[in-house]
């Protein structure tokens, strides 16, 4: 079945994550542990999971397994972890498939034992584009995701200069599924939100 090495920057192993955004580009983003069952019962592959500690965060991870869908973990966003290597591998030993993080360290890590890495960041002016500009350069995530979600697009031309085919995910302040279409056909992969009314079943 081929390598196992790198192939454009992404392991072999790994189904490009704009393959599951196709096929679903609205991603469910839990930030309450008792909304893991709603989440897994929408149709998209990819779950995200904003929230956890050392208590929780396994038990979700396998919920979302036995559902035969794809977890990714914000790092950032976990209590009682610190950011670095030992907690994505402590992450991928419990199940884990992938980590969201604005720290490149981590992602870097991600990359470098097969988990999806999904770069996370805040597009606050026009001096974010450029540090994500060349973010993006050295380091080859497999997605980026931007908040707030509606200047997303404001993005996409400078991501598909560095990497046309990097999924671009959008991400807070989603209120509508109006705004979700709109978000879609201005180019953007998919988007992840947090409001279980919006996941698709």
């Amino acid at each position: 079945m081929g390598d196992a090495g790198p192939r454009n920057g992404l392991p072999a192993a790994l189904t490009p994550l704009g393959v599951f955004c196709k096929d679903t580009p609205i991603i469910p983003a839990i930030r309450k542990p008792e909304t893991v069952h709603q989440a897994v019962a929408a149709r998209s592959q990819l779950i995200y999971l904003l929230t956890g500690d050392p208590d929780n965060v396994e038990p979700m991870i396998g919920t979302v397994l036995g559902a035969g869908k794809i977890p990714i973990v914000n790092l950032d966003l976990l209590n009682g972890f610190s950011r670095d290597k030992f907690a994505v591998n402590y992450l991928k030993r419990v199940g884990a498939r992938g980590i969201i993080s604005t720290h490149l360290d981590p992602l870097r890590h991600a990359l470098s034992i097969g988990l999806y890495a999904v770069q996370r960041t805040f597009l606050l002016d026009s001096g974010a584009m450029d540090t994500i500009t060349n973010q993006l350069k050295n380091t080859q995530v497999h997605a980026l995701e931007i908040l707030p979600a509606m200047v997303a697009p404001k993005m996409l031309d400078r991501v598909r200069s560095v990497s046309p085919d990097l999924p671009v995910v959008g991400g807070g302040l989603i209120q509508t599924m109006k705004e979700v279409e709109d978000l879609l056909a201005q180019g953007l992969s998919a988007v992840s939100t947090s409001h279980p009314q919006m996941w698709i079943k």
